[in-house]
């Protein structure tokens, strides 16, 4: 009986007790128990090669996606607290911060402290009126010239004043956050590089990535100026309290009242919009992961036209973002609304006891307005406050994860230089005692059950076995990747959890089934193997040699970049064995004292396979070695040879020894025979061992021609580029292609006219926006109005009559009451409705841009500018920037364009002269903030390329930490991604001296203007041209219009970042795809039975056409017959199936199926009558069931079920926990090899195809896995034509035609014997391939 336990969510984060005491994460609820659900062994078909053993390898890796993935309503995210949010500040910053506040401080108190001056010049204009009624004409004129110069000096010195302090809060502010930004990302990047591999494998790539590219971004966005901003209008509320107070405490005391509810408001909004940001943000992340993994996964999603499925899959995540988006916009509008309406109120209150006070005799007007009016402006201020409080909310729920990950300790930690013993060389004695070992997420699962083995200094040994028996899982304990659960892992006699974890890793080389090379040159990925590239880096020499070693000299060097070759992320613009040459190259330079080897020449041709296996046994020579393999061929002169079964070694002996035996081992070596009738006629064996010299030299002949021919391919003829060049210039000249219209229209387009080309194509995306604006137009006339009412209150306070006075500033003052109700619903609709409309365009952007890389052809991920890190990025920015646009700028740019014109409406009803002045002064500011912006976007756009190329650092290391750790590279990258990050830093840091000089001036614009129009105004007023009361309706509406466009200023940086974005998601939009995977039209076969014809076919990939590929390529394969494709790497047979699929387009020639070119079909069509099985078989991260139903869009479960009982898998799946419902992870990553082999063998059945495509299906399995494998797909390869490329010639003897490739051009062709009775290059193929079993 086995069981099985499900394992805690893989999105929880784990905290230790101080971590969460400090509020740093957040802490999941507790997830309910699953039942423990038990398997018969007696359920299993007698007889079948699938045992209950596959059943319970699979467990280690683990399932139950649906604790793995648990609601997201039952998370209780506990936000960060603002004070944490500063917890990365040094001395220098905080001296900035605190420099920062000085001048917030400053700035905020300039402002309601104008009102002090304002309210006197008001009060000047009251006694020139009363001055004026009682005769004194002459007194009242020299009174007002008086005060007018004397006021209007001090409004020109405050705000003199007010631009140098407010040029250092957006500088200090600006400057500081900078810092703490490029320190969290820091931070977050190197705490990444620290984890422990367990860790990482609950954790989408993807995920992560975006939270570094978004996450972080809103992090610091919080703590920027915006922080200052709202140091700055707090401050200014607060003020004009303290004014109110001083002036009149009576009344402040009054309006204090309604202060607890402005605070009650202010707090429910920032905890709701912060605990709905921190669920948005997982969703926004979750949906980068599905991004990262399809979009690294496309060959096979466009193979299988899964296009739509993923697009799906992708929609929910952002959708279910859009709904927490959406309901943080209901709260915001709501919170901001009520603070509106409260401040009104306490404007209503305030009058009318001022009022009573006054009627009374004991307040004197002056004492009412300058108390009232400090409490206006503090009011206005605070009400602007709105977005930068949203913008510090959202900064509080995204660091609860990034902050939980900069605190979780790493029980493994390979950046720890202090802790455990640090060695300069091992001599590598390993001992593994009783150990015994499960999987972090399936520690109810054993893998190793008392794994006991030593293995002499020097020696090297071997372990076979089936695939998931546990052969990889000693390595990774080797690597110290993981710990045991029981027993010890010595290495010379000390135990490895002893060790420096990093020293360690320096001694021990490896090299793997899967090379992974990373996106630099091929000499940096060579050189990166060294111990210490970066102190003791490896000469030139010193790569060329471990290149020869490797059998990797000769193709490097005649590239046309030679080593200096880029490889593409991935090493995507290499071959497979390529690839793997030069990861053994890489493991040559570092010379390690411990040698790792899985499956290392797996993916070899056999002309290469045998010198590259000689240069591995000379490097294994003199150090330990351990290898793992499943062609037994490269492992047979082991020490050492053990048997690995259910965790433990069940056989071990020399490869004469074990043969004899007659066990497990021998089995699997007459597994791999060859059947070899005619060489074994003419020669026999002794032959064979004769010739053995002969066959090396033949070997490195065929190579040195290969080298050759790949240099003639290389060279670009003066042809080819004329024909180049011409067609370049033809398109040039043409510019009526809609491509090149269309690019040369984006080039011609500002960033500016793009975002609003944006918005308008777009808006029926954003319905909510419709009733937003509205409700924005509304709340910006609202404050022209209120001047109005506010300026006839004044006026009435004037009056001599008491009673008439308190009449009608009473009747005044109740319509604030209004104004209060009108100002809650229109500020609702500024805040929220808006931000639910910028949230609305993101789901639908992300959705739109997501669907055209879907459509995007193979090619284009080839190129180094569109790596998968980058592309995750794109996602999660540009959308967002475009979304802070609308939900903030675009908000407060519509209710301040109806301030403006209200204002002007009501400047110009009362008097036009004045109307002109204020007119004639917004240009000033306008340009002002124009120049600020156009600083700021150039800025931004350096900035969204550098944190692209940082995001695609950090992907891929992420991606292949495995790697990164066996290298030992964790500094290289975190320096990389710092360097990348520090380029930005830099320029935004410089930017911000600029930027804040044109912020300062339109601040002070506020004090200059209205010491303008005072002045202009009373001088009017002496010279009769207006009234006061006219002057006072102007001067108010000019006050309040004014400050409005100062509070644009405030949002130059969205305004940039938003423009930016929108060129680079028209840069994705507008890119037509040379062939579009989701195009419907085109050809179809009326009956569609498998024909395939090559016709002179010419290819070379996009990224480097001047490497031939294919060259002259002709064959056909008819239908229901089976054509195999052999020869050496990098020859040109997996590029055939790709240009069969479609995926790429051949240059010259033509691929036709069914007698129609690839080009002229319906790509879907096509490739629905097709299904392929690669190597490396690629499954998604959903279920068994879905993954073989990915293969066939509505796949009934019966069809599903027989898929999986023709691809030998129906019986383990049937016996799983959830059967076909079983998860099979990031990758299908809990599943064996054999076990993803024989899913994706499914996934290719169950569409019943007529043309069925293998790609090295079975070389990554055992010899046990490969037999039942391999009788699969010859069943499957009955009534339907079958093109299949392998290096093991076993799988492909039976086949009806053999075609041989050399250098791109096909040599030789015909039947398994034919082509030995030739003698030819398939011969020595095969020579290479036998095993002396008899010996």
């Amino acid at each position: 009986m086995i069981t099985s336990k499900s394992s805690p969510s893989s999105s929880s984060v784990s905290l230790n007790a101080k971590e969460a005491a400090s509020g740093t994460g957040f802490l999941p609820e507790k997830a309910e128990p699953s039942s423990i659900t038990s398997i018969d062994n007696g359920s299993l078909a007698d007889g079948d090669d699938e045992k209950v053993d596959d059943v319970a390898l699979f467990l280690k890796e683990g399932d139950d996606s649906k604790d793995e993935r648990p609601a997201v309503a039952e998370l209780k995210p506990k936000p960060a607290s603002v004070p944490q949010l500063f917890r990365f500040a040094t001395k220098f910053d905080i001296f900035l911060c605190v420099l920062g506040s000085v001048c917030s401080v400053a700035a905020g108190v300039i402002i309601p402290a104008m009102t002090i001056i304002f309210s006197s010049l008001v009060q000047a204009l009251i006694n020139f009126n009363t001055w004026i009624i009682e005769g004194k004409v002459q007194e009242a004129h020299d009174l007002l010239n008086h005060e007018a110069r004397k006021y209007c000096l001090w409004f020109f010195i405050l705000g003199l004043i007010m631009w140098a302090v407010s040029y250092g809060v957006n500088a200090c502010w600006s400057i500081a956050a900078e810092n703490q930004g490029l320190r969290i990302r820091e931070m977050y990047y190197e705490s990444i590089m620290r984890q422990d591999i367990g860790w990482f494998d609950s954790i989408e790539t993807g995920e992560l990535t975006t939270r570094i590219t978004n996450d972080v971004n809103l992090v610091q966005d919080g703590i920027s100026e915006k922080f200052g901003f709202i140091v700055m209008n707090v401050v200014s509320f607060l003020t004009g309290f303290i004014i109110a107070f001083v002036k009149a405490w009576d009344i402040a005391l009054i309006c204090l009242c309604v202060l607890p509810f402005m605070i009650a408001s202010v707090a429910f909004m920032g905890r709701s919009v912060a605990r709905w940001t921190t669920f948005a943000q997982d969703q926004t992340a979750g949906s980068g992961g599905v991004a990262d993994e399809v979009l690294g996964s496309i060959r096979t999603v466009h193979a299988f036209n899964g296009q739509q499925r993923e697009l799906e899959r992708y929609s929910t995540k952002i959708e279910e973002a859009y709904l927490f988006g959406r309901k943080k916009g209901f709260v915001l509008g709501a919170g901001v609304g009520f603070i509106q309406f409260f401040i009104f109120v306490m404007y209503c209150a305030g009058f009318n006891f001022g009022i009573w006070r006054i009627y009374t005799g004991a307040r004197v007007p002056q004492q009412v307005l300058n108390a009232i009016f400090a409490l206006l402006i503090g009011g206005f201020r605070l009400g602007g406050t709105a977005p930068q409080a949203s913008a510090l909310s959202t900064a509080q729920g995204c660091a609860a994860k990034v902050f939980a990950v900069i605190d979780r300790v790493s029980p493994i930690d390979p950046l720890d230089t202090e802790s455990g013993k640090v060695v300069d060389s091992i001599t590598g004695k390993i001992t593994f005692s009783n150990v015994h070992f499960t999987y972090p997420s399936r520690p109810n699962v054993p893998i190793l059950k008392g794994f006991t083995l030593d293995i002499h200094a020097g020696q090297k040994i071997a372990l076979v076995g089936e695939s998931g028996c546990g052969k990889s899982t000693t390595i990774g304990l080797i690597e110290r990747f993981y710990d045991p659960a029981e027993g010890d892992v010595l290495i010379d006699d000390v135990n490895i959890k002893e060790y420096n974890v990093g020293a360690l890793r320096r001694r021990i080389g490896i090299v793997t089934q899967e090379p992974v090379l990373f996106s630099t040159t091929i000499k940096q990925n060579i050189k990166w193997g060294s111990i210490d590239a970066e102190n003791s880096e490896p000469t030139d020499e010193e790569v060329i040699e471990a290149a020869k070693a490797a059998n990797a000299h000769q193709f490097i060097s005649q590239l046309p970049s030679g080593y200096d070759t880029l490889v593409g992320e991935g090493g995507a613009l290499l071959s497979g064995g390529q690839k793997q040459r030069i990861a053994i190259a890489r493991a040559i330079i570092r010379n390690p004292d411990v040698l790792l080897l899985d499956e290392a020449t797996s993916a070899l041709d056999t002309a290469s396979e045998r010198l590259v296996q000689d240069a591995l046994d000379k490097l294994s020579a003199n150090r330990t070695t351990i290898s793992i393999a499943h062609r037994l061929s490269t492992i047979r002169n082991c020490d050492q040879i053990y048997v690995v079964r259910e965790g433990v070694i069940s056989e071990g002996g020399t490869h004469d020894e074990l043969v004899k035996s007659g066990g497990e081992y021998a089995a699997m070596v007459r597994a791999q025979e060859l059947r070899q009738a005619v060489r074994a006629a003419e020669t026999g064996v002794d032959a064979l061992d004769d010739s053995e010299e002969d066959v090396d030299e033949l070997i490195a002949k065929e190579l040195r021609e290969q080298a050759l021919d790949l240099k003639a391919t290389t060279q670009p003829s003066k042809h080819s580029v004329a024909e180049s060049s011409a067609g370049a210039d033809g398109d040039a000249v043409k510019g009526k292609d809609g491509k090149k219209k269309r690019k040369k229209t984006l080039e011609e387009s500002s960033d500016y006219y793009l975002l609003w080309r944006l918005l308008v194509e777009y808006r029926g995306s954003m319905s909510a926006i419709l009733p937003g604006t509205l409700l924005a137009v509304i709340d910006g006339a609202v404050m022209p109005c209120f001047a109005v009412v506010y300026a006839r209150l004044l006026i009435s306070l004037s009056d001599p009559d008491r009673e008439t006075m308190r009449h009608e500033a009473t009747k005044y003052a109740c319509i604030f009451l209004v104004f209060a109700f009108v100002g809650l619903f229109a500020m609702f609709g500024r805040a929220g409705l808006f931000h639910i409309a910028g949230e609305s365009l993101t789901r639908k952007i992300r959705y739109e841009t997501f669907k055209k890389y879907l459509s995007f052809e193979a090619g284009y991920y080839d190129d180094e500018h569109n790596g998968i890190g980058m592309l995750t990025a794109r996602l999660a920015t540009e959308a967002e920037d475009v979304n802070k646009f609308i939900g903030t700028v675009l908000s407060t740019f519509t209710s301040t364009m109806a301030t403006v014109i209200t204002a002007l409406v009501v400047a110009f009803y009362y008097d036009w002269r004045l109307a002109l002045i204020m007119v004639g002064t917004w240009p000033i500011q306008v340009v002002a903030q124009y120049q600020q912006a156009l600083t700021v976007r150039g800025a931004s756009f350096k900035t969204k390329k550098a944190y692209e190329r940082s995001g695609q650092s950090a992907a891929e290391s992420i991606r292949n930490i495995k790697t990164v750790a066996t290298l030992r590279r964790e500094e290289t990258f975190i320096r990389s991604f710092n360097t990348h990050n520090r380029i930005p830093h830099d320029s935004n840091v410089k930017g911000a001296f600029v930027t804040s000089f044109g912020f300062g001036f339109s601040q002070a614009c506020n004090l200059f203007v209205n010491a303008l129009i005072f002045y202009a105004g009373c001088h009017f007023i002496t010279n009769g041209w207006i009234t006061m009361p006219e002057m006072t309706n102007v001067l108010m509406a000019s006050t309040f219009s004014v400050m409005s466009i100062g509070l644009l200023a405030q949002f130059s940086t969205m305004i940039s970042k938003g423009a930016v974005a929108s060129r680079g998601i028209y840069l994705t939009l507008e890119r037509q795809s040379k062939i579009d995977g989701m195009d419907t039209s085109g050809s179809r076969s009326e009956k569609f039975e498998g024909n395939v014809e090559f016709a002179d076919v010419g290819f070379s990939y996009p990224i480097r056409p001047d490497t031939k590929i294919l060259k002259h390529v002709s064959f056909k394969a008819v239908a229901g017959k089976s054509v195999a494709l052999v020869g050496a790497s990098g020859s040109g047979k997996s590029t055939s199936i790709l240009l069969t699929q479609r995926l790429y387009d051949a240059i010259s020639g033509h691929v036709s199926v069914e007698g129609i070119d690839v080009r002229d079909w319906d790509i879907m069509a096509l490739r629905d009558s097709m299904a392929i099985v690669g190597q490396e078989p690629i499954l998604f991260n959903y279920t068994i069931g879905e993954n073989i139903a990915y293969g066939k869009p509505g796949a009934t479960q019966k069809e599903i079920e027989d898929a999986a009982r023709e691809a030998n898998i129906y019986n383990f799946v049937r016996n799983l926990p959830d059967g076909f419902d079983t998860s099979v992870g990031q990758k299908g990553g809990r599943l064996s090899g054999g076990q993803k082999q024989r899913v994706a063998i499914a996934r290719a059945l169950v569409r019943k195809p007529k043309l069925l495509l293998l790609d090295e299906a079975t070389a990554a399995l055992d010899s046990r896995s490969e037999k039942v494998v391999q009788r699969v797909l010859d069943k499957a390869a009955k009534e339907r034509t079958t093109l299949t490329v392998a290096h093991r010639l076993s799988t492909i003897q039976d086949y009806d035609l053999i075609i041989v490739f050399k250098n791109g051009r096909i040599v030789e062709r015909g039947t398994h014997d034919e082509l030995l009775a030739m003698k030819g290059h398939y011969s020595l193929l095969v020579e290479q391939q036998s095993l002396q079993v008899t010996h």
